[in-house]
């Protein structure tokens, strides 16, 4: 059902306009001002919007204004007592559909509605098509086979679709700064920035210069006007990665500006208005901070409006497979090798292994298998050397034909060790009992192989 959005301030007018649209079988309301249509018109949806040029108050033409600056893309039909060209020509400018004049004709508003309310449809089912396409590239850009993994995904669709601040949370490396960017990919935000900041990285002295600017002289050192992080994101989207380690003067200054939706830089005279999207992001419990007395609870309620959860590689096991099969193609032809795929033990490996690091380490750890791997099949010795090799130092290179030998018993004997533990979940005394040893020899011979 189409619902149109009567205004004007003579009540003829809207008496005869809302009989003809219902008629025509659409809903409407009607209003006297523009200050009135532009308060309905935030929190309604119109699929149009017929607009009187006079009324008291703001003119119809500074409510046409007030609509596209909000980002309204509504059809607007002006009406005017006034049919001059001067007028035309401003209403097509400043975004109106159509206008017509007093006295109305029927027959002229009737199909001048129908062929508004046909572009509002068409152009509506246009970018849910754009929106299906985004989506389908951005689902092949993130990997979710987990339930966990396909939850947090729905979220973010859901999420992206609105303008409410997000709160991501999530380990070290498990992609919290990736969901940030799809949901502003997904947003009708999308063609403008989208702007990043760790502030974690950042000393707190710098760190409000960074995120709201400072006009030149504000500081020693400050030879010209800076624009902080806010001001670049000017329409589309700002991260703050690591908001927990933000100091807590700052976060004050943070809370206003999520409020009052304005920023002061440094050594400046008033406030600058800003339009941007807020999407925070933490590996610390933000609960606890805010018991602790180390972030403030009003803040987190401003930020946490809407909170995604991205869960550890550890948990979405369904998903290791396909990322390292994505992560071999992809660094693969980066490196210049062709590599096949993975042996059993590696593979086995994956699926067994704690991932402190998550995705990142992943990443990070095949990449490096591709750069070191004589074959073209990463197998399970070359993984186990690297991890050995990042928790122990470098290993030891056998020299003489004795070391060699010894070498490859060694290897056999390290591959038996690493299948009882990868088959016992790494359950020491389980996988001791499954090879027939103590547990305590167990734990000299992974001492021995890096393990």
């Amino acid at each position: 059902m189409h619902r149109i959005l009567i205004t004007d301030d003579d009540t003829s007018i809207q008496f005869f306009l809302g009989e003809l649209i219902k008629k025509e079988g659409y809903d409407f309301d009607t209003v006297s001002s523009g200050e009135e249509a532009l308060k309905l018109i935030s929190g309604k949806d119109y699929s149009l919007v017929l607009l009187d040029e006079r009324m008291p108050g703001i003119s119809g033409l500074e409510v046409l204004e007030g609509i596209r600056a909000k980002g309204y893309k509504m059809p607007v039909i002006m009406i005017t007592a006034y049919g001059s060209k001067e007028f035309a020509l401003k209403a097509i400018r400043e975004g109106a559909y159509d206008f017509f004049t007093k006295p109305i004709d029927i027959e002229i508003v009737r199909t001048v509605i129908k062929r508004a309310l046909e572009k509002y449809e068409l152009e509506h089912e246009i970018e849910e098509l754009r929106r299906d396409v985004r989506e389908k590239g951005i689902e092949e850009q993130i990997v979710a086979r987990s339930p966990e993994m396909t939850k947090a995904m729905d979220l973010a669709k859901k999420v992206s679709r609105t303008d409410v601040t997000v709160l991501i949370t999530g380990e070290s490396g498990s992609g919290k700064e990736l969901f940030a960017k799809i949901i502003h990919r997904m947003s009708d935000r999308q063609n403008s920035p989208f702007v990043s900041i760790n502030c974690a990285a950042i000393p707190e002295t710098l760190l409000e210069a960074e995120l709201f600017g400072y006009e030149k002289g504000a500081f020693t050192g400050a030879a010209k006007q800076h624009a902080g992080k806010f001001e670049r994101a000017s329409g589309g989207t700002i991260l703050l990665d690591e908001v927990g380690d933000i100091s807590p003067g700052l976060q004050a200054k943070l809370l206003r500006v999520l409020q009052e939706k304005e920023i002061e830089r440094l050594g400046g005279t008033g406030p600058l208005k800003v339009d941007v999207r807020v999407i925070s992001a933490t590996n610390k419990n933000i609960d606890l901070e805010v018991e602790g007395k180390r972030f403030r609870e009003d803040l987190l309620y401003r930020i946490r409006v809407f909170e995604i959860h991205v869960p550890p590689l550890r948990e979405r096991k369904e998903d290791i497979p396909v990322l390292a099969e994505r992560f071999l193609e992809k660094y693969s032809q980066d490196i210049g090798k062709e590599m096949k795929g993975f042996d059993n033990m590696a593979m086995k490996f994956f699926l067994t292994y704690s991932w402190p690091g998550n995705v990142r380490e992943l990443e990070n750890l095949i990449q490096r298998a591709i750069i070191i791997e004589e074959g073209s099949i990463i197998k399970g010795d070359t993984i186990l050397s690297l991890v050995s090799a990042h928790r122990s130092g470098p290993p030891v290179v056998p020299v003489s034909a004795k070391e060699k030998i010894a070498d490859v018993k060694d290897n056999e004997e390290k591959k038996l060790i690493m299948e009882a533990l990868i088959k016992c979940h790494w359950k020491r005394q389980e996988a001791a009992r499954f090879l027939g040893i103590s547990r305590k020899s167990l734990f000299n011979k992974m001492k021995k192989y890096g393990l």
